[in-house]
């Protein structure tokens, strides 16, 4: 089974499903554990630098998230 199978879900909150949107961080660990490789020759990006992209909308979206994920759990 594939890696990104196992790492689900990579939060709690179903509000926040997505390893590169929501959760920045999970992404970088799959491709290193993976041993993926970008296959854009023209213009590589490294995962790293792509996940930084989503980083502040991650944290901007957390506090709605969480709250939408309470209000759900109820």
């Amino acid at each position: 089974m594939g890696i990104l199978y196992r790492k689900q879900p990579f939060n709690e909150n179903m509000f926040q499903p997505c390893p590169m949107l929501d959760n920045p961080d999970c992404l970088p660990q799959m491709v290193e554990t993976s041993g993926t490789v970008s296959t854009d020759y023209q213009s590589p990006e490294d995962v790293e630098h792509l996940c930084e992209k989503t980083t502040l909308y991650a944290e901007n979206w957390k506090a709605t998230a969480d709250e939408l994920w309470k209000t759900e759990k109820k």
